[in-house]
């Protein structure tokens, strides 16, 4: 599981099938979505949850609902909007910008969630967008975190959080602790309350207030431009009434006023729950990943990661840019297949000391391919030149969060106890350190989850211990080569 066309598997043809057969671990919230094609923009998405026996904090709440909160786009994301994105026309290298957010699939002001009788509620929030991040709040109640990707946290409490594409959030809300002073006194008692969705304007590389996509189909009425606050409705009585206060009644709870947590993004003054069994080991191994954003050899932009930006047929099926020169990873022989094949013969240097570490950097074939140990510890320095925030996430395991530009004090003040995740949102000219074990062998790409930037090539592939691949037993299944013909 985990994987990817190109990378672990060829893909399913149109009316074929394929049985996972995996074991449902690490427990806590995550989701599947399609790595081909733009199918997850198109709305390839869905919850996955694995629940734990005795789920941790779980006696501080009585009921739980998933929210999963995405892009809405008017237009084909395979055809439509890869096809201008990657084009010589884009000479700026805008990604498309949504036309609106869903949240469980419905607009704003369309989704109403029902407390069923409960007081206190559990709320798993998924950011499944292909571009955007949020502010996340619940007006008038304070937001108990209790687990960040699949990591339980002892819970950590705010008014609002921000969480960037492919991150998820749990938290709890006890309406007992409602501020009875945010409803004004001039209007009825309310019976619900907002929750809010605020798109983070500063993601995107245009003034969304006034721009009209250049390939945008004119629809009546034209043109409808992107409104970044979300609302959904929380029923405290299951009446499905709409709030008695105004949208814009001002609150603690709609927009953080805390800088501390505003500028913690990534959450790392949350404390894992399970303090004992979070071991981290010190590094062994470095490496340095500098992500850039540049005009290739055809005027076409493109991201970089060391000067590498990665081509695959998988990711870039239908974009016939991609130099022939280029080393990729095959949808007809995955990386995992090769890998498999001749383990000794992939080309790709050891380790080697470098200025940057007294450890040992991981070396790459110049394209993208990197050679990791199995077992190494590896501590990787993500530098983000590009004036963008980067939601960077690694399959096949989760890493250690270290520190970042905007907070690095982290890394002493948490020393030995970080929080693991799976995704890392490198801030806009900033850095991020992360840590991770790699004791699972395979082909596992490590990449921004903007999925606009990685049709533009900012990723990479961690081979992870080939030798260890075939000592574990691996075989290419059958049915898996079926695909590949």
């Amino acid at each position: 599981m985990d994987g990817v066309v190109g990378a672990t598997q060829c893909a399913i043809p149109p009316s074929g099938e394929m049985t996972y057969r995996f074991k449902a671990q690490p427990a806590g919230t995550t989701w599947y979505h399609g790595h081909y094609l733009n199918q997850y923009t198109d709305g390839l998405i869905g919850p996955l949850i694995v629940r734990r026996h005795i789920e941790p904090n779980q006696e501080q709440y009585d009921t739980e609902r998933i929210l999963m909160v995405s892009d809405w786009y008017n237009d084909v994301a395979r055809t439509k909007l890869l096809s201008w994105y990657l084009s010589v026309n884009n000479t700026e290298g805008i990604e498309p910008i949504p036309d609106a957010i869903v949240v469980n699939g419905k607009f704003s002001q369309s989704l109403f969630v029902k407390m069923s009788g409960a007081t206190r509620i559990r709320f798993r929030i998924i950011n499944a967008a292909a571009f955007s991040m949020y502010t996340v709040s619940i007006d008038g109640l304070p937001l108990h975190i209790i687990e960040l990707d699949q990591t339980p946290v002892v819970p950590y409490t705010v008014s609002s959080f921000v969480i960037n594409v492919a991150q998820r959030v749990s938290f709890y809300v006890n309406l007992n602790e409602f501020d009875q002073t945010y409803v004004p006194s001039d209007v009825p008692p309310t019976k619900s309350i907002y929750i809010r969705f605020k798109a983070n304007s500063e993601m995107y590389p245009v003034d969304i207030s006034s721009y009209i996509a250049p390939y945008a189909t004119q629809y009546l009425p034209y043109p409808i431009f992107f409104n970044p606050l979300y609302l959904a409705i929380l029923s405290l009585d299951s009446s499905n009434s709409l709030p008695t206060y105004p949208v814009n009644q001002a609150t603690s709870g709609s927009s953080n006023s805390d800088s501390e947590h505003q500028q913690d993004v990534n959450i790392l003054s949350a404390r894992p729950f399970n303090q004992a069994s979070n071991v981290v080991p010190n590094g062994t191994h470095y490496l340095k990943l500098v992500i850039t954003f540049r005009s290739d050899s055809r005027n076409i932009i493109r991201g970089y990661l060391n000067n590498v930006t990665y081509a695959s047929d998988a990711n870039n099926a239908r974009d016939k840019s991609i130099p022939m020169h280029a080393m990729k990873s095959d949808i007809g022989t995955p990386l995992l297949y090769q890998m498999a094949a001749n383990p000794s013969a992939l080309g790709i240097p050891s380790p080697i000391i470098t200025n940057d570490s007294p450890l040992p950097a991981i070396q790459s074939d110049g394209n993208g391919h990197y050679l990791v140990p199995y077992q190494a510890v590896v501590d990787i320095l993500l530098e983000n030149t590009d004036d963008g925030e980067h939601p960077f996430h690694l399959h096949g395991h989760n890493f250690w969060i270290i520190s970042t530009s905007d907070y690095p004090q982290a890394e002493q003040l948490y020393r030995g106890a970080y929080i693991q995740r799976d995704v890392v949102s490198v801030p806009a000219l900033g850095w991020a350190k992360i840590r991770f074990l790699a004791n699972n062998p395979g082909a596992w790409l490590f990449h921004c989850h903007i999925e606009w930037h990685m049709n533009a090539g900012l990723i990479l592939a961690f081979l992870v211990g080939p030798d260890e691949l075939l000592a574990q037993g691996y075989t290419i299944a059958a049915n898996q080569k079926r695909f590949c013909q």
